[in-house]
């Protein structure tokens, strides 16, 4: 049988019964077909993965009950990846990969060349709906521990308050390369991309002024989910155990 993953928001503990909601008893019955004594495994954010078997079900409740829990520390290296929202499926597949590979944090930005219809935006409903994304591709991907995804926020205010020990924004036409502005000894990091249209001159010259290093993934101008999954996978790969 395949095993299953499923991220639960309430307190979990062994030896013990838990009922599922209502979404999840929906996901498991009608989509994943899960049959009695099943093995599950349980995830709510804390580090802990409750290993459990499917007890009993009805077309109301599930019963898991868990049998054990094993532990793993979070991460102490923690990067966040700041973009100008796009138009989706942009920014979904942008939240979806970066969860996949591992971000710690993800903070969609609003600059002067966001792709984005302001009049029809609902900034609540959006983020929970990104919140949704990064719950499925954790429990895909085996993440222990969800990402941060922040509420959207204007260029000017992220950039007046990212208090990172590294703050880097690409820029294609910075002389030097990511790859040798970023290092693996770094305890914190933003890295700062812009829409397809780039960042205005004005937004590039705030950023330098409030202490960003410019970098660039090469000569080619890439789409934004493209430029975004490309950095984070070489910090990824660098850092080698940015992981979460």
């Amino acid at each position: 049988m395949r095993l299953i993953r499923l991220y639960i928001d309430q307190d979990l503990d062994i030896k013990k019964i838990f009922f599922l909601d209502k979404n999840s008893h929906h996901h498991l019955s009608n989509v994943l077909r899960v049959k009695k004594n099943q093995k599950i495994i349980l995830f709510n954010n804390t580090g802990n993965e409750y290993h459990g078997y499917v007890k009993d079900f009805n077309n109301k409740n599930f019963e898991i009950y868990i049998e054990q829990k094993i532990f793993k520390e979070k991460n102490k290296n923690k990067v966040e990846i700041a973009f100008s929202i796009c138009k989706n499926p942009c920014s979904d597949l942008i939240v979806q990969k970066l969860t996949e590979l591992g971000v710690d944090s993800i903070q969609p930005v609003l600059s002067k060349n966001s792709i984005f219809n302001q009049k029809k935006i609902d900034f609540d409903k959006k983020l929970k709906h990104w919140e949704s994304i990064s719950i499925s591709s954790s429990e895909q991907s085996e993440r222990l521990y969800l990402p941060n995804i922040k509420s959207i926020i204007s260029f000017q205010d992220y950039v007046e308050k990212c208090n990172y020990e590294s703050k880097i924004i690409l820029d294609t036409r910075s002389d030097e390369m990511l790859s040798s502005v970023y290092t693996n000894n770094l305890t914190s990091c933003s890295l700062l991309v812009g829409p397809e249209g780039d960042f205005t001159d004005q937004e590039y010259k705030y950023a330098y002024e409030r202490n960003f290093s410019s970098a660039s993934l090469g000569d080619n101008i890439l789409r934004v989910e493209t430029a975004v999954i490309a950095a984070f996978s070489y910090i990824k790969l660098k850092g080698n155990n940015i992981t979460s």
